[in-house]
């Protein structure tokens, strides 16, 4: 497979996985802009949540298209590795957050951590799962397309 072709596949998932941060942050907002537990903690798991998103899948293509150019007999390992990858950062970015809030109060005096983590985790997880089926669905029709190894 010539470079040009790895090039042109790594840009469609750029954009198609940018796309899907775009719109389920607007989704996010929107629906969550209504509701009596919108706050601050909300907008930063939002922001969290895309920002990882959209860092890991550059890194994602990066690394595709580096192995798919370089070896791409061994494309089935990077599939299988770099989804383990990711869900060992996703816990990292999850422990980090509770490690940041775990001390954060409500108006009342009382402690706040676990509706926040509630709320995070639950955004969060909706933008690692949709990434991940993203990743599958893409790069699936990638291999059974073009049949690179």
């Amino acid at each position: 497979m010539d470079a040009k072709l790895i090039d042109g596949i790594g840009h469609r998932y750029y954009k198609l996985s940018l796309w899907v941060i775009v719109g389920l942050s607007l989704l996010a907002l929107l629906l969550i802009g209504c509701s009596p537990y919108w706050g601050s903690d909300v907008l930063n798991a939002i922001l969290i949540s895309a920002a990882f998103s959209f860092l890991t899948s550059i890194a994602y293509e990066a690394a595709w298209k580096g192995i798919a150019k370089n070896s791409p007999s061994t494309l089935t390992k990077f599939y299988l590795a770099a989804p383990a990858l990711r869900m060992m950062a996703a816990v990292l970015v999850i422990l980090v957050y509770y490690v940041l809030n775990r001390h954060a109060v409500q108006g009342d005096g009382t402690s706040a951590i676990r509706r926040m983590m509630l709320v995070f985790t639950s955004i969060f997880l909706t933008y690692y799962i949709s990434m991940l089926v993203l990743d599958c669905v893409y790069f699936a029709q990638v291999e059974k397309r073009n049949k690179l190894h």
